[in-house]
């Protein structure tokens, strides 16, 4: 007698899961990096001076975790409506690793005891269309660039020459001003981060995995006519904006 069939029906039951990733943003800078390797080390301390009359003079290395740029002693040009630019290579690294795939945002102020009246700041990116290195990048200046642009007999900058981004002041109090690197340590902060002045964009769903290097030369540039000061110290704010 033949064997009675059963019914091949399968009985299922599911358990949904769910968790969150959260995003996190961790970012270094450093001074006076060195070019084409893996992590920051003391660079060269090379400034280049633009012609056009007058002089820079090239420093003694900066350690790359002194958070310090030392442009040294700066001579004025002596033909009228001139203006010098002592262009630092490599004189500021960042490292980020984060893993927000709404992207984050790099914005650059200098502190608000600067006036920009006098002297101007420039920075020109060491990497071509925001695409950050696994390397830390080289410099993108061989020769500086002409010296920014000023208002004459004013001496305010008019704006930074080629496609150097002219730094303009922080708002809100500074606090600790050029003592660290570290985000969330004791580097310069503000209290109100800026909206204008981004240097570097990593758009939304754009995720690069590990540890990116971004980087630029910064031009002190400064005219005919400005008064003498010795030792003068300002900040250069960089802000790592998540989203």
């Amino acid at each position: 007698m033949a064997a009675p069939a059963f019914a091949s029906t399968v009985y299922e039951g599911a358990a949904k899961f769910g968790y969150t990733l959260s995003p996190s943003l961790t970012a270094h800078i450093a001074t006076n990096y060195a070019p084409n390797v893996a992590s920051f080390s003391t660079g060269s301390g090379t400034i280049l001076t633009s012609s056009g009359g007058g002089s820079c003079t090239s420093p003694a290395s900066d350690a790359y975790n002194s958070y310090t740029l030392t442009f040294g002693n700066i001579t004025p040009p002596t033909i009228a409506g001139a203006a010098v630019g002592c262009l630092y290579q490599n004189a500021i690294g960042m490292s980020i690793n984060s893993n927000d795939s709404n992207g984050y945002t790099i914005y650059e102020t200098l502190d608000t005891t600067t006036t920009p009246a006098d002297y101007g700041v420039c920075v020109y990116h060491d990497v071509s269309n925001n695409v950050p290195s696994t390397t830390t990048m080289p410099s993108g200046q061989m020769t500086a660039p002409s010296a920014a642009d000023f208002n004459f007999p004013a001496l305010t900058i008019a704006g930074c020459l080629g496609y150097g981004i002219q730094l303009g002041n922080a708002s809100g109090t500074v606090t600790n001003a050029g003592n660290g690197g570290d985000v969330g340590g004791s580097g310069a902060s503000a209290t109100v981060a800026p909206t204008t002045n981004s240097i570097y964009a990593v758009p939304s769903g754009t995720v690069y995995t590990g540890t990116v290097f971004f980087g630029e030369d910064v031009q002190l540039n400064v005219p005919i006519g400005a008064p003498g000061v010795t030792g003068a110290t300002h900040a250069i704010i960089v802000y790592f904006v998540p989203g």
